[in-house]
């Protein structure tokens, strides 16, 4: 059996690596941050590492099912997830928030925002990114990872990546625990109030945590990643999942 990564048994997100932890957070929509990685934010931060988040788009089209809202709706809904986004982000104790005002729900329509991811990891000098994996259900969610995937293609120099899930349990080789921080990602979301109020995601994602931390003993929860170089994302080398269709060809590091 593959061998799986841990908090405790990897250099990638220990506690005392966190201090030098310099991060970039992809996140499709407001309060993907948090349900995906709000935990292993919350650890960084609170160990004196700095982690910046990138939102996608504003989440302009995160209405109820059935409704048909308005433009006028859609306009204060994107005013109202960016507030609560800023609010989010300020809990889990980010230092940077910034907006690409990508359209919600038709991300790829803006293929150029790939070179905006690549110009802030340049600018940044970030150590890591976490971006959702390629087959995450949400088509946001893969193109968020294609962006990203070009973007490192530019690159000129090697970073952590770090996956994480939303909508589709991955294949993980890591597991953050975030016993301590669990409820400070929790409170995170719950800052999201227009989401909260759409779906069941806090009893959801408070569950897939306690599943999680069923692999990485004595945790109780844990966030699962993917983690790996840039170099190995690119060259698709031990990644356990088929090479997305737009990825370059095998043994490709450009």
């Amino acid at each position: 059996m593959k061998s799986r990564g841990t908090s405790s048994d990897r250099g990638g997100m220990s506690n005392g690596d966190a201090s030098t932890q310099l991060a970039l957070v992809l996140s499709p929509h407001p309060d993907d941050e948090s349900l995906g990685c709000g935990g292993t934010i919350k650890l960084i931060t609170d160990g004196g590492g700095a982690v910046d988040v990138l939102f996608m788009t504003r989440g302009e089209n995160g209405f109820a099912p059935g409704r048909i809202p308005t433009a006028a709706d859609r306009v204060d809904l994107a005013a109202r997830r960016e507030s609560e986004a800023r609010a989010a982000c300020e809990r889990l104790g980010v230092r940077r928030v910034a907006f690409l005002n990508g359209v919600d729900g038709s991300l790829g329509a803006t293929p150029s925002l790939s070179s905006s991811i690549l110009a802030a990891l340049v600018e940044g000098n970030y150590r890591s990114v976490f971006c959702p994996w390629p087959y995450d259900r949400h088509g946001d969610h893969q193109v968020t990872y294609r962006m990203l995937h070009q973007a490192l293609a530019g690159l000129k120099r090697e970073i952590d990546v770090w996956l994480y899930e939303i909508w589709t349990p991955m294949e993980p080789n890591y597991y953050v625990a975030i016993d301590g921080v669990l409820e400070a990602k929790m409170d995170a979301f719950a800052v999201h109030e227009s989401q909260a109020a759409v779906l069941p995601y806090t009893e959801a994602f408070r569950g897939l945590a306690r599943y999680r931390g069923l692999s990485c003993p004595p945790a109780r929860a844990a966030e699962a990643f993917f983690y790996c170089s840039s170099t190995q994302l690119l060259n698709h080398e031990g990644i356990p999942w088929p090479r997305p269709p737009f990825a370059a060809p095998a043994g490709v590091r450009r």
